[in-house]
């Protein structure tokens, strides 16, 4: 709009001197001829130059509007997660359908249609920084013809933001650096979660970023969550000696047998990820989502350093000063699903196990279910009794736990194939102390 007000201005004045000059043309074609040739050639020149005063003024102002990154949320320390408001945005009931929905919809924010300012590209970025953990759902599924089409659209989209950002730092290349390392920190943490494929292990990107740099909590959590996470991956690797991924019991003879000087690593890796956890739990804010995950990973990572301290026999640390700190972080990871599980019912106006359920509701069904087994396996594993999420007994026999209303309303076939696995352990695991009894 602003640039076609230039040109009718522009044809208007134009207009004006062409009819000006032949109207004194008309006058004066005999007496003043030369001088008036010469008085039209000047008025075109004037008016070249005033075509073109008018162009660098408006390309310079296009130039500040677009560099412009004033008021875009990835500045604003006030911004806070909500995975729940992405999660009512897709109600689909489908795998497919869900994925195609919430990948469209991170691709539409980058469409060439789409003219965006230096602010608007940020916010973008941003928004799919937030989405960034639902990403695991779906490009690691059994379906792997499935996960790697995921997989390629997303790499796909990751390609057209660096572009964008590319193209944007020609324009304004000091304001956007922190835009420049959110986008590093997309990849990195894309990058992690494609581990568990066939891809080449890229996930030292994570060590590149700059984290401090971050203003933004959502993007503070997302950095020193994933930092955690490799981390502890690294911990657990030093220690396990098995390919395929062992059992509880399996990992625990794997310790026991693990060298003083892998021990000894492991527990480094193990403090590096608990402080990156504790800085990314201290962003989360009221968000449920996000500390139901975190909440976890501190403490599977507090239990292995529990596990670790007890191999040497370390006087340091005792069941009574450090044994329940991990079921606390336990239990609120529990209590933060189950309530998040709730809301989502209540909004979508289903029951607990609706298999019509938004997919995502399922998903999450799934990680509440994953928790609780993966509690209950961790205090079989030390012969405790188990306890509820609030650390009250809950049953002192195991072989109850198959009676119990949690265990019979498992899916047999999880959504997410994340407790499947989990729930042969505990049957095993019950089996063998029958066995021993």
């Amino acid at each position: 709009m602003r640039r076609r007000k230039i040109w009718l201005n522009i044809i208007a004045v134009a207009i004006v001197i062409i009819c000006s000059a032949i109207i004194g043309t008309m006058m004066n074609a005999e007496d003043n001829s030369n001088e008036l040739m010469i008085a039209v050639v000047s008025l075109g020149v004037a008016l070249i130059a005033l075509y073109i005063s008018l162009r660098t003024f408006y390309s310079i102002d296009e130039v500040n509007a677009i560099s412009r990154m004033d008021g875009n949320v990835m500045e604003n320390p006030r911004y806070r997660p909500n995975i729940l408001k992405e999660v009512f945005c897709f109600p689909q009931s489908e795998f497919s359908d869900t994925c195609k929905a919430l990948i469209e919809h991170m691709e539409d924010l980058f469409r060439e249609k789409n003219k965006q300012s230096g602010a608007h590209l940020a916010d973008n970025v941003q928004e799919v920084a937030n989405m960034l953990v639902l990403i695991p759902y779906f490009i690691n599924t059994k379906n792997h013809e499935e996960s790697s089409i995921q997989r390629n659209r997303i790499t796909s989209l990751l390609n057209t933001i660096n572009n964008k950002v590319e193209n944007f730092k020609e324009i304004s290349d000091g304001s956007c650096k922190l835009l420049e390392e959110t986008v590093n920190l997309i990849d990195a943490v894309f990058a992690y979660q494609k581990w568990n494929t066939n891809e080449d292990d890229k996930t030292v990107k994570l060590l590149e970023i700059r984290g401090s740099i971050f203003v933004n909590p959502v993007t503070s959590i997302l950095y020193y969550d994933y930092l955690g996470l490799y981390f502890l991956r690294r911990a657990k690797e030093t220690l396990s000696k098995i390919q395929a991924t062992p059992t509880l019991s399996e990992f625990f003879n794997s310790v026991r047998e693990s060298s003083h000087e892998d021990k000894a690593m492991a527990l480094v890796y193990c403090d590096k990820a608990v402080n990156a956890f504790k800085h990314a739990i201290d962003n989360t804010g009221d968000d449920m989502i996000w500390s139901a995950y975190i909440c976890f990973n501190i403490a599977r990572t507090e239990y292995l350093m529990q596990l670790l301290n007890h191999s040497f026999k370390s006087d340091t640390v005792s069941d009574d000063e450090s044994g329940n700190e991990w079921e606390e972080y336990m239990n609120e990871s529990i209590r933060c699903w189950m309530t998040t599980n709730k809301i989502i019912s209540d909004h979508f106006k289903t029951n607990s196990y609706d298999t019509t359920a938004p997919w995502l509701q399922q998903a999450f069904r799934s990680e509440e279910n994953y928790v609780r087994l993966s509690k209950i396996l961790m205090q079989m594993a030390k012969n405790q009794s188990l306890t509820d999420y609030h650390g009250n007994i809950w049953l002192n026999t195991y072989s109850d736990i198959i009676q119990t209303q949690f265990f019979v309303n498992i899916p047999k076939e999880d959504p997410i194939k994340l407790t499947d696995k989990l729930v042969a352990d505990v049957l095993n695991q019950i089996d063998n102390n029958r066995r021993e009894s």
